[in-house]
C-alpha cells in the first residue's frame, strides 16, 4: 500500500497516533557517549561508544487558531507544556518514507511561536528522549 504523505514534507510525523499536519521540517540528533579505552603501552589512543544513544530534535509546523488536536496534536502537547510548566511526554513516529521510520517516547522541552495578526502561525517544538530508546523500522506499520 502506498504511503500517504502530509503536505509540507516528504514524510510525516505522528504524535500519539495522530498525524501532525502542515509539518514544514523536523530534525533529530543522535549522540552516544565516547570513552577512552586505550591500553597502557598502546601505540595510539582508542575510543569506543559506550552506553545508550541519546536522542533530541525539533518539529516545525504551521497552524491556525481554529485548528484542533485532531489535525494538530503537537499544538495540544505544546499547550499542555505551557499550561503545566512540566515536560509533556508523548509517543512519536518520524516517518521518512514508506520504508523508514523512527519511533519512541519523547518529552517536549520547549516551544517557539511566531503568531502574525492573521493567517498561518508557525510553531516549533523541542523534544528529548524520554523513557526507553527510539527505534528504527523499515516499515511504517
Amino acid at each position: 500500500m502506498a504511503e500517504v504523505f502530509v503536505k509540507g514534507v516528504d514524510g510525516r510525523v505522528n504524535i500519539s497516533a495522530k498525524t501532525q499536519s502542515r509539518v514544514t521540517n523536523w530534525t533529530m540528533t543522535m549522540t552516544a557517549p565516547v570513552e577512552d579505552v586505550t591500553d597502557f603501552g598502546s601505540d595510539g589512543q582508542e575510543n569506543e561508544f559506550t552506553g545508550l544513544s541519546n536522542f533530541s530534535g525539533t518539529f516545525a509546523y504551521e497552524t491556525l487558531l481554529a485548528d484542533t488536536a485532531t489535525t494538530q496534536p503537537l499544538q495540544t502537547i505544546a499547550r499542555q507544556f505551557a499550561n503545566g510548566g512540566t515536560l509533556a511526554q508523548t509517543t512519536i513516529k518520524l516517518i521518512e518514507s514508506a520504508k523508514a521510520m523512527w519511533s519512541g517516547a519523547v518529552l517536549v522541552t520547549g516551544i517557539s511561536k511566531d503568531a502574525p495578526a492573521q493567517g498561518l502561525q508557525t510553531e516549533s517544538v523541542d523534544w528529548v528522549q524520554a523513557s526507553g530508546r527510539l527505534t528504527f523500522a523499515t516499515s511504517t506499520a
